[in-house]
């Protein structure tokens, strides 16, 4: 059986991502652009894409104290 401490952390990653991918962010990070002229979303992305696995890999190996 999953520990509920386990599922409201692995809940958390989602909706923590989620709102990070979702119109208000994306909208915000779409209109800023980096002095060379590269506009900063695909970073936003990756970086967002990058913190939701490394989190979601926290929370499937975090030990209980």
């Amino acid at each position: 059986m999953v520990d509920p401490r386990r599922r409201n952390r692995q809940l958390a990653v989602f909706l923590v991502s989620l709102i990070l991918l979702n119109f208000p962010a994306l909208a915000i990070v779409d209109g800023i652009i980096l002095p060379s002229g590269v506009p900063l979303t695909p970073y936003y992305l990756l970086l967002v894409w990058i913190g939701t696995i490394a989190l979601t890999a926290l929370t499937v190996v975090w030990r209980r104290g």
